[in-house]
């Protein structure tokens, strides 16, 4: 056995087609009933619990959460379960108490920012906008890397010669290019339904794509359990030097000091997960496109069964590819050697690596179609996110809101092809030191630490003000020094002052968030806003639940 043998054949490639073109048909029928902007982002503000629990679900099982998830699993093997149990933990929380989501959904925005003009101005609804789309696009760039990576390994798919060929004559370029065009063939895809149907679109095919994928993640765990076994999955402690306890910052499984997870990870994992549950964008748009704010807070609560799914099943596949490779001393020194090669391969391939060898031909197809419905989920529901965002919280408020509804979907449609191609340059060059779940955090942070207090002090704290909000948006820039980049150059830079002290990606994103928070106090003490009525402008449409 090879590390890139696969079970997949012609069936599976059918199989695949088959739902990719289906998903072509479904853009085009959509298209005939959008008519308005409410219609195209929020699908008219239609969708009750069980329809928005399986677009919802659809949207945030992606394929790059299956991903990241199993590549924690492989790589902190059960210590990594802690996200799963927070998810939870969090998720129950805000589904009994509607906390935030509630009143958000009274307002009857149809974005954030718009709740930010609402409470606060235009000015810091532009900002906002601004902000949420830079950190959405910064955190979507390696989503198509994942996908492509995905189908790589799980297909056995190898570059053809005559294309290395061609692009050395050609372009004198000698880097591999066939992950590249896979990204760039699913980015097309993808773009070309949620372009032509908006919302409509991505409510139809998050459903049919929740069917697939949940049929296929059940299948994938019944392999996967059946593989590694019982004693399996216990060896990978007991015999393996598995990764257990996510306090302990040294990760057994590795050779490298400090590689593990420990308590300020574990802190500032908590804080990201808290405020991206209640206020990441995506998930936003649905509880604002369902009925009633009740609704809303019910749609927390029922998530939480498929979002515990989603975080603890792909990590159970990691797991099992850790056992795997490791009872396969072969197969295991050819993973090491070519991700030591500096190739495309790296811990992220693993489980697709993996299922590919477990398996059989037309299951794996199917499983495989499960995964690029995830992928194509994700990535319609975000594209339309954030080019609604700016369509509505940017474009829209600089033109004085003048633009009719025919010229905002036009607007939306550019800035989803616009978005796209953003995505994909920064997916084709930005490499990832760290692991996907972690630059997808640090990315999120820029977001995350000056919505937070905008939001949530704007719904339940009268003197929240407008200077207040530009100061925490803008304070959540510095999350984008937690990059690995910035991070290594802080810390040589220390090296090279004989300074000692070590800088971790974590210590940062706490740090932004408290920036954030303290920066949003102060300027709503020292600036108050003066406006008439401000305080209850964007909470007087009722209270708690």
């Amino acid at each position: 056995m090879q590390l890139f043998d696969t079970n997949f054949t012609s069936l599976d490639w059918g199989i695949v087609v088959a739902y990719l073109v289906i998903s072509i048909f479904v853009g085009i029928w959509a298209n005939r009933y959008v008519g308005n902007i409410a219609g195209y982002l929020v699908a008219g503000r239609t969708l009750r619990i069980r329809l928005a629990l399986a677009t919802m679900t659809g949207t945030e099982i992606g394929l790059v959460t299956v991903m990241y998830s199993a590549e924690l699993g492989f790589t902190q093997q059960y210590a990594s379960l802690y996200l799963a149990l927070y998810e939870l933990v969090i998720l129950l929380f805000i589904g009994l108490t509607g906390v935030v989501v509630y009143k958000l959904r009274q307002s009857e925005v149809l974005t954030i920012p718009e709740f930010y003009e609402k409470r606060y101005s235009r000015g810091v609804r532009i900002l906002g906008g601004v902000m949420m789309v830079l950190s959405g696009v910064l955190n979507m760039g390696l989503f198509l890397k994942a996908g492509a990576l995905f189908l790589v390994s799980v297909t056995g798919f190898t570059e053809p010669d005559w294309l290395q060929q061609f692009m050395v004559n050609s372009f004198d370029y000698h880097e591999p290019v066939g992950l590249k065009l896979i990204m760039t063939g699913l980015l097309l895809l993808v773009l070309f339904y949620t372009v032509l149907g908006g919302m409509i679109s991505v409510v139809i095919t998050d459903l049919i794509q929740f069917v697939i994928l949940g049929t296929g993640m059940v299948i994938v765990t019944l392999f996967v359990v059946n593989e590694v076994g019982i004693d399996g999955f216990t060896e990978v402690v007991t015999v393996q030097n598995g990764y257990f306890d996510p306090t302990n910052i040294d990760n057994p499984s590795t050779e490298k000091l400090n590689d593990g997870i420990g308590p300020i990870t574990l802190t500032a994992q908590f804080v990201v997960l808290v405020v991206a549950l209640m206020l990441w964008p995506t998930g936003v748009s649905r509880s604002l496109a369902v009925k009633t704010p009740e609704i809303a807070r019910q749609l927390y609560l029922c998530s939480t069964i498929p979002f515990l799914a989603r975080r603890s099943l792909p990590v159970l596949w990691g797991i099992g590819a850790f056992a795997f490779f490791h009872s396969h001393p072969t197969l295991n020194a050819q993973f090491q050697s070519a991700m030591a090669a500096g190739g495309d391969v790296n811990t992220q391939a693993a489980m697709p690596l993996f299922l590919a060898k477990i398996i059989p031909s037309g299951l794996l197809g199917l499983v495989t179609a499960g995964m690029v419905a995830a992928f194509m989920s994700t990535h319609d529901s975000y594209l339309l996110c954030w080019s609604g965002v700016i369509t509505q919280d940017v474009v829209a408020p600089l033109m004085k809101n003048e633009l009719t509804n025919k010229q905002r979907i036009l607007v939306t449609r550019v800035a989803i092809v616009a978005t796209g191609i953003m995505l994909l340059i920064w997916g084709l060059w930005y490499e990832v030191s760290s692991n996907l779940w972690q630059y997808m955090a640090v990315t999120g942070t820029v977001y995350l630490a000056g919505v937070f207090p905008v939001v949530v002090c704007g719904l339940y704290w009268s003197r929240s003000s407008p200077v207040g909000a530009y100061v925490a948006l803008l304070g959540g820039l510095t999350g984008i020094l937690a990059l690995d980049p910035c991070i290594d150059f802080l810390n040589s830079g220390f090296t090279e002052l004989g300074i000692n002290l070590t800088v971790r990606s974590e210590h940062v994103m706490l740090s932004s968030f408290a920036f954030s928070l303290l920066g949003f106090v102060a300027g709503s003490l020292l600036f108050p806003d003066t406006r008439p009525n401000n305080s209850q402008a964007a909470t007087a449409e009722g209270a708690n639940p």
